[in-house]
């Protein structure tokens, strides 16, 4: 609106100042040659100043109008130099060639049609045509007007000519900005044509009154028929600073239509073909004579000569570009044929066009019965909505994204995601869609892997924190069944009551001891920990389950521990893989079946055998068992990671998972060092680990019944347990071996009570408020421990393991019983 403005009043100034010095003729001519060379100027510094803005064809474009203005303009200095100086106003003199084939500048430069694009690989043979256009308009003008001018009857001839050329160019100019305006009506260049248009519409008019004037001898320079290339011109200026620049993405530059091909190379000859048609044709209609004639006969020669050259540069560059072209397609359809994701190209209508290998070979079909189908077919029944919804989301966004469930030739299906564009031609209506589909089914898998993973970490959570709320009642249970089995030792019948009770109990205590054993979330450093312990842990939580599967487990664990250096939490969940992918196995085949677990020693490795009797793992499926998500189970029965997974915890621990070789028929495998019947026939993997080597410890005092010193030196113990009845239950079991106790209900009363000496103290790890280990370290900083010992009670024994400067201290893991106690007291003796 600004530039309207400026515009409106530089033609009212001009106005003006024509109205002024109408009776001024030489201010007249030096106000009118200067004001109508200035909006020429704006459009070339407009031009220059942008140039940097625009690639390819589009500063082609603005490149081919500079250099018509520029024509212009010297012809324009020529004309007001005969003017103002020699007095000789002429309209048919050499200056008027430059003002004409500078009209020509946005006429030729609308063949670059910038609308399509930057275009940068087909600017030079675009700016072959412009040239060639040129040249045929320049032909025209000399051969019209320059030649008669020359020839000394012909120059009332030759003016009138030029006038009849000069509104055919303004007529040719009107058409060519309407018809680009509405051809490019829907992108971003409309605005541009739009003015374009505008400036050529005032100036056939304008200049239409203008060529009278001049026919009639009443046009004079500063006159307001200078308005017929002022107006115009402001319009070129307007539309140079507004016109859109080049797009700098290359994913934007979408070539809508090719540069090349037949009809490019027939637009390019029609002027070489024009120049010998007209220039010799009319040599027989409308002779001149000598010497005029054998000026054309030589213009005529020339310029077919040169037009020529300008055809053979054409189609030269048009084979170098067709053959970068074809190259460029090879390698594009190499890139998509060879790509592991599903490239499909389909129709408007939604049939297909186009497949490449790795959609031919997901989908199961040849490309011949693809080309019979619609995409809807491939769907799986209630997915066609979400297609006809494509269409209209690509409109308004330009790209669909989402997920959609194909189904193969063999009515299996598989989950894509899939990411569709629009191919538009030249007017803008979508021709193809292309969709670039990626299978997702290994994704999924391992997003459902990951999700069991968090919601068996949720139930470690859970299941800690119900633990010891559970421990806490053993305790007390088991407690009192040890004080009333004390009590009632002459009566059998209450005994053996009793005894069930504490065993029944204990076995309660111990479920959760492996519940918290098997879920607790464990730190990634490795500790030293028992092999056996660990796979009778997980063995005991899978024996209840596997007897309601009818399946027995059998153990033979080695006699000894079998150290090694692990993660226990890895260690566990490998075993457990193990233990399942076996007991999936016998309810696959027989349903009834028997899972043997051994572990041995070679002295510089543990290892662990699991066998099973059932169908085995045929020879053909060996190589693939360790791959991540293969599996033989039905879908939604497996990912397919477990081995894969197992695998590399055992390679990251530097040892091995391997499946037993196997024998007979070679769809069986035999558990090493078995004998016979007792060894299970079906599959056998084997986990072997780098055996640990400990250093020699002292061994341990003989466990026994407490020997009664304390009751002859009367030894002191504190008890800290935010639970009042473990509190009194071990205070009446302390005090019956001879101790003076003292209880703290609070992690605060005991670090206060432990101000005073005690022989011994039982501190539970979860308090109210505090934590057991800070009762430790308050002890050991006060140097007590050489002569008090220290002892953890606790629901969950694991919680402590990585806690390192407190690895020494003794833990009595709840419910225990008053046995352990008294073994654990058994080495304590008066002023220890």
């Amino acid at each position: 609106m600004r530039y309207l403005l400026r515009g409106i009043v530089y033609v009212g100034v001009y106005a003006l100042l024509a109205a002024v010095f109408r009776n001024h003729r030489l201010a007249q001519s030096v106000f009118g040659n200067v004001g109508l060379l200035i909006p020429a100027l704006t459009v070339c510094f407009i031009v220059v100043r942008r140039r940097s803005d625009w690639r390819g064809a589009q500063r082609l474009f603005w490149d081919s109008c500079l250099l018509g203005m520029v024509l212009w303009s010297v012809g324009h200095v020529g004309w007001a130099f005969s003017d103002l100086v020699l007095q000789q106003v002429s309209w048919v003199q050499w200056h008027a060639l430059f003002s004409l084939c500078g009209g020509l500048g946005l006429l030729v430069a609308l063949l670059a049609r910038p609308h399509l694009g930057p275009r940068e690989n087909a600017t030079a043979a675009i700016a072959v045509k412009l040239v060639s256009y040129g040249v045929l308009g320049g032909f025209i003008y000399a051969y019209f007007v320059l030649v008669p001018s020359v020839v000394p009857t012909g120059a009332p001839g030759a003016e009138s000519m030029m006038l009849t050329l000069v509104q055919i160019q303004r007529l040719l100019l009107l058409l060519g900005t309407g018809a680009a305006f509405y051809i490019a009506r829907r992108t971003e260049w409309a605005s541009t044509y739009r003015l374009l248009f505008i400036g050529a519409t005032a100036g056939f008019f304008l200049r239409f009154l203008t060529s009278l004037a001049i026919a009639g001898g009443s046009y004079h320079s500063g006159s307001l028929f200078d308005l017929a290339w002022i107006i115009p011109y402001l319009c070129y200026a307007w539309a140079a600073l507004e016109a859109p620049a080049s797009p700098h993405d290359a994913a934007a530059q979408v070539q809508v239509q090719a540069s090349g091909g037949a009809p490019s190379a027939v637009l390019s000859a029609i002027p070489v073909l024009l120049i010998p048609l007209i220039g010799y044709g009319l040599l027989r209609l409308e002779p001149l004579g000598e010497p005029g004639d054998s000026f054309r006969i030589l213009l005529t020669t020339m310029t077919t000569v040169v037009g020529l050259g300008l055809v053979t540069l054409h189609l030269s560059m048009q084979g170098t570009e067709l053959q970068r072209t074809d190259a460029r397609l090879r390698l594009l359809a190499t890139a998509t044929e060879q790509t592991g994701d599903l490239i499909l190209i389909t129709k408007a209508d939604g049939g297909f066009e186009h497949a490449n290998d790795a959609c031919v070979r997901a989908l199961g079909y040849s490309r011949r019965e693809l080309s019979a189908l619609f995409l809807h077919d491939l769907l799986e029944p209630g997915f066609e909505r979400i297609v006809e919804q494509i269409p209209a989301e690509v409109r308004v966004k330009g790209v669909w994204r989402g997920t959609l469930l194909h189904r193969r030739r063999d009515g299996s299906v598989f989950p894509v995601s899939s990411t569709v564009a629009a191919l538009k031609d030249a007017e803008g209506r979508v021709v193809h869609y292309v969709a670039v589909e990626r299978d997702i089914a290994d994704e999924l898998r391992l997003r459902d892997q990951l999700v069991h993973s968090e919601r068996l970490s949720a139930v470690g959570e859970l299941v800690a924190g119900v633990a010891h709320e559970i421990n806490n009642p053993l305790q007390t249970i088991v407690g009192c069944v040890e004080l009333l089995l004390e009590e009632r030792k002459g009566d059998e019948d209450q005994v053996r009551d009793l005894q069930l009770v504490r065993q029944e109990a204990a076995r309660a205590g111990q479920i959760v001891r492996n519940l918290l054993a098997f879920v607790r979330r464990g730190a990634s450093d490795r500790t030293s920990t028992d092999l056996n312990q660990i796979v009778k842990t997980t063995a005991d939580l899978r024996e209840y389950h596997l007897a309601h599967q009818n399946i027995t487990l059998l153990m033979d664990l080695h006699p000894g521990a079998l150290p090694v250096l692990a993660n226990r939490e890895e260690i566990q969940q490998v075993v457990l893989n193990l233990l399942m992918n076996a007991e999936q196995a016998i309810v696959s085949g027989p349903g009834i079946g028997t899972i043997l677990v051994k572990t041995t020693s070679t002295g510089t490795s543990h290892t662990l055998q699991v066998a099973d009797d059932g169908p085995g793992i045929g020879q053909e499926l060996r190589g693939k068992i360790f791959e991540p998500f293969f599996t033989t189970k039905e879908v939604g029965q497996g990912t397919g990671l477990g081995l894969s997974i197992s695998l590399g915890i055992a390679s990251s621990h530097g040892g091995a998972l391997e499946l037993c070789p196997s024998t007979g028929s070679g769809h069986a495998a035999r558990l090493e060092g078995a004998e016979g019947a007792d060894s299970p026939k079906g599959a056998c993997f084997k986990l072997t680990l780098p055996a640990q080597v400990l250093a020699p410890v002292r061994a341990l005092e003989a466990p026994g019944v407490f020997n009664g010193a304390a009751k002859e030196a009367r030894l002191r113990a504190l008890i800290i347990d935010d639970e009042s009845a473990i509190r009194d239950l071990l205070t009446r079991i302390l005090d019956r071996r001879g101790f003076a106790v003292a209880q703290a209900p609070t992690a605060a009363e005991g670090r206060r009570l432990m101000q005073q000496r005690f022989d011994l103290v039982l501190c539970d790890v979860k308090l109210g408020d505090g934590s057991g280990i800070d009762c430790y370290h308050y002890l050991r900083h006060k140097g007590a421990l050489s002569s008090t010992r220290f002892v953890f009670i606790t629901g969950d024994a694991g919680a402590i393991e990585d806690m390192p400067d407190a690895a020494d201290v003794s833990v009595l893991a709840k419910p225990f019983t008053a046995s352990d106690l008294d073994r654990l007291l058994s080495g304590m003796q008066v002023g220890v």
